[in-house]
């Protein structure tokens, strides 16, 4: 059987159609180019994310484009700040440190703090949908909200929302591996004007300190000292990606799965009670953030499977999130009612199980009960064979979702 490759530009629009193909191989899948390991069940999956001494997170992701980047690019970086290991691509016990610094922006007070933004927000956002009229739900809805609400976290949404994201775009592009020249060296410019803009905030809130998670980061001490520009840059840019990617892929999934499916729209506004199910159910399904790297740490095995030190495995949480011997023969199919058995991975596992879950979740919520209270129902306007969906080796979602509103 032929296996798709999945950095082609269409992979992303069935991946789990490969993964299925991939899984019939067995439980690890060698990329044939790069000698990544994909790591494709749920069970093993979960070894690996719960096992860091055996499987680091600190990976070096240079050379993973092909051709390497263009010169351009080394010499923009040099006038910027070399980023330090922080959050995502580290290991305990430093990670340990720098994530507690930012639990508290979102931890349960901070969620309700942030909970009438996001309601004020979605509500004017939804203002501006016509019954009855075609509507791009990404860029009305699925984008505009969670840049929003990450930005007024962050202490940002003074520099527009829209240059928000244009860096946002930016830094997830960089991690996707599949640009063009030109884009690695835009991608490099919007970097250095980002990192610039946020240096010259944390001068700022050492000052004269606002309450935001970017001046809480300013003043904080680690090991009774400030943060270097390396960390703070690392963790910030990280908040400001994994504060709007995820949630805007899953509110265009949301909306998509509801617009091919009228009865579950109206089991979802009958029962208030089931959103949250569906929830899981589609960041399950269209898991937006498709895995993580790990490197092994010494020679090892895993599914009976030698791994020898230095592999670098790619845990492919789309892949675990259908596992059949986890979700049974409905494993493909989204069921609110779902109850008990080991959770799904879109958010991760263990140390690195995403600190903004909490987030996505009450903006997601938010968002459909919204939706509900104030449309009848919604149609998708288009063929869904003709939706296009972002070209990356991490993240899937929609680019464009045409819908009618009723």
């Amino acid at each position: 059987m032929t296996i798709a490759d999945p950095r082609a530009p269409g992979f992303m629009r069935a991946p789990h159609l490969a993964y299925a193909a991939m899984r019939e191989a067995g439980p690890l899948w060698r990329e044939p180019d790069t000698g990544v390991v994909f790591v494709l069940g749920h069970a093993l999956a979960s070894q690996v994310m719960r096992d860091p001494a055996r499987f680091s997170s600190a990976v070096d992701r240079a050379g993973m484009r092909a051709g390497g980047l263009p010169p351009e690019v080394a010499e923009i970086r040099a006038q910027g700040w070399p980023l330090a290991p922080t959050l995502s691509h580290n290991d305990a016990p430093s990670h340990d440190a720098y994530r507690k610094l930012v639990m508290p922006f979102f931890a349960p007070r901070a969620m309700r703090a942030i909970e009438p933004f996001i309601r004020a927000r979605t509500a004017q956002l939804l203002a501006a949908i016509a019954p009855g009229k075609s509507v791009d739900a990404i860029p009305a809805l699925a984008v505009p909200l969670p840049i929003a609400v990450i930005g007024e976290l962050l202490g940002m949404r003074h520099h527009g929302d829209d240059q928000l994201k244009s860096w946002s775009d930016a830094f997830a592009d960089e991690i996707g591996f599949l640009t063009d020249d030109a884009r690695a060296i835009e991608i490099a410019h919007l970097t250095l004007a980002c990192h610039r803009a946020m240096m010259a905030e944390v001068e700022t809130r050492r000052t004269t300190p606002t309450d935001d998670a970017l001046s809480a980061l300013a003043n904080a001490r680690l090991d009774d000292r400030p943060l270097e520009p390396g960390e703070l840059l690392s963790i910030l840019t990280q908040l400001l990606v994994a504060g709007n990617e995820t949630t805007t892929a899953t509110i265009g999934f949301a909306l998509l799965r509801l617009a091919r499916d009228p009865a579950l729209w109206n089991r979802l506004a009958a029962d208030r009670a089931l959103i949250p199910g569906f929830v899981e159910e589609v960041l399950r399904l269209d898991s937006p953030i498709q895995g993580q790297f790990r490197r092994a740490t010494a020679d090892t095995s895993l599914g009976g499977h030698a791994i020898p030190a230095g592999t670098l495995l790619h845990v492919r949480f789309a892949a675990a999130n259908r596992d059949p011997a986890v979700w049974g023969p409905d494993s493909d199919r989204p069921l609110p009612e779902r109850r008990g058995g080991p959770p799904h991975l879109a958010f991760g596992m263990g140390l690195h199980f995403c600190v903004g879950a909490a987030l996505s979740r009450l903006e997601l919520a938010i968002a459909l009960n919204a939706l509900l209270d104030r449309f009848a129902g919604v149609t998708l306007a288009t063929d869904p064979e003709s939706l296009p969906f972002r070209t990356h080796f991490h993240h899937r979602g929609l680019t464009a979702l045409p819908l009618v509103f009723a």
